[in-house]
């Protein structure tokens, strides 16, 4: 059994999840993203819904257990945000994601702020973005901002870790997430990562859909492991999401 802790199913068709679970993948946390700037605050707050209610459904068809993720990437900042940031606080939700800063301007940084709040006070795990230009120094401001918050070492992966930060991430306390993809990590650098700082605060993911379309990448990573794979492509991420 494994575990994929960061997919957007939205943008898979039917057939690419059931490859997903043909891979071994039996759990998955699908993280809100929408593939273009929102003109509306209520576009993200029903995507919100469509991952509540249909995407679920489509993974049960496939027999993957899905779980949703909310929140406001920094690519897909809408005006009037506040409204988001407002359904966020009123509600419950198994985790933000993905969340974070993409070039750290001060909007970027006000919204990340405040979704962190929210998942201060009511005790939700993050998924934050790091991204893949100018990923060392944005990387440094993200764990600037949550040393500044204070916010709990448990409840926060940092994804996407690449060798340009991953001293800085394996040194602050937070889960490190490994993304195997195209553009990032292969599955040998991720395995190489694993054995460097240890399998306690790893977790390997796909980032699959809206292009990134390597779906067995966990399962991969897993096979190379051996029985390393247990926590980091299973026990961690259920552990992080507390599920």
């Amino acid at each position: 059994m494994l575990f994929d802790l960061h997919v957007h199913t939205e943008g898979m068709g039917l057939l690419e999840l059931k490859k997903l679970r043909e891979s071994g993948v039996t759990g998955i946390c699908s993280l809100s993203f929408y593939p273009i700037k929102p003109l509306f605050p209520q576009t993200l707050i029903d995507e919100f819904r469509r991952l509540e209610e249909f995407e679920k459904l489509r993974c049960s068809m496939v027999e993957i257990e899905m779980f949703p993720a909310v929140g406001i990437h920094p690519r897909c900042i809408p005006p009037d945000y506040e409204t988001v940031l407002e359904h966020l606080e009123a509600n419950d939700w198994v985790a933000f994601g993905e969340i974070g800063l993409e070039t750290g301007s001060e909007i970027e940084q006000d919204v990340l702020r405040k979704q962190l709040k929210i998942a201060i006070t009511k005790d939700i795990p993050c998924v934050i973005h790091t991204p893949g230009g100018n990923k060392r120094k944005i990387t440094e401001k993200t764990l600037e901002i949550l040393k500044e918050l204070e916010f709990p070492n448990e409840l926060a992966v940092i994804d996407h870790t690449s060798f340009e930060n991953l001293d800085l991430i394996s040194k602050s306390g937070f889960w490190v997430g490994l993304t195997v993809q195209r553009g990032k990590l292969n599955s040998g650098e991720a395995v190489k990562i694993v054995r460097e700082i240890g399998e306690d605060r790893c977790i390997v993911n796909s980032d699959a859909g809206f292009g990134h379309t390597m779906l067995d990448t966990v399962a991969e990573t897993a096979r190379i492991l051996g029985k390393e794979a247990k926590k980091v492509c299973y026990e961690n991420p259920r552990k992080f999401l507390g599920v």
